[in-house]
C-alpha cells in the first residue's frame, strides 16, 4: 500500500527496565524517554539499533489490553506504520475487509493519532497519524 513508511514493532513485556537489558545486549539504545498513557492502559519507551525501531511496552493497570498477549506468552505483537494519509489509509484497509480494532485516538508517545487495524490474516497494524510537516498539502 502507498503512503506507508515503517515505523516500529511493538514489544509487550511485563517489565519494560528488565526487558530493555536483553536488547541492549543485542546494540539496541535507548532512544526516548518512559511515557505512560492512561487511555491506552500502557507503559513504555522507545529503542533503536541502526534503522530498526522497537517500543518496548508494559501494563498501566491490571487490564491493560497487554495482558491478553502476555498470558498467551506473545512479545512482538503489533507492526507500525506511518501513513501519509491517516484516515484514507484507515478507510482503505477497512474498505478491503481488515477489522478496526482501536479507533483513531490520540497517543501520547506521538502527540498524535494512531488507530489499530487487525488484518484478515489476525495481524495486528498500528497507523500513526503523519506529523503536521508531513502530510500532503491540501489543493
Amino acid at each position: 500500500m502507498k503512503g506507508l513508511r515503517f515505523h516500529h514493532v511493538g514489544i509487550a513485556c511485563r517489565d519494560i527496565a528488565a526487558e530493555s537489558a536483553y536488547y541492549r545486549t543485542l546494540g539496541y539504545k535507548r532512544e526516548t524517554a518512559t511515557f505512560a498513557d492512561p487511555a491506552q492502559k500502557i507503559r513504555g519507551f522507545f529503542m533503536t539499533n541502526g534503522a530498526f525501531r522497537i517500543e518496548l511496552l508494559e501494563p498501566l493497570v491490571a487490564d491493560s489490553p497487554l495482558e491478553f498477549y502476555l498470558q498467551r506468552g506473545i512479545q512482538a505483537y503489533h507492526h507500525a506504520y506511518e501513513a501519509r494519509d491517516f484516515s484514507r489509509t484507515i478507510a482503505r484497509l477497512s474498505g478491503a475487509g481488515h477489522r478496526l480494532v482501536v479507533p483513531p485516538v490520540h497517543a501520547v508517545a506521538f502527540g498524535r493519532k494512531i488507530a489499530f487495524i487487525m488484518l484478515r490474516n489476525m495481524s495486528l497494524i498500528e497507523i500513526i497519524e503523519p506529523r503536521a510537516s508531513t502530510k500532503r498539502a491540501v489543493r
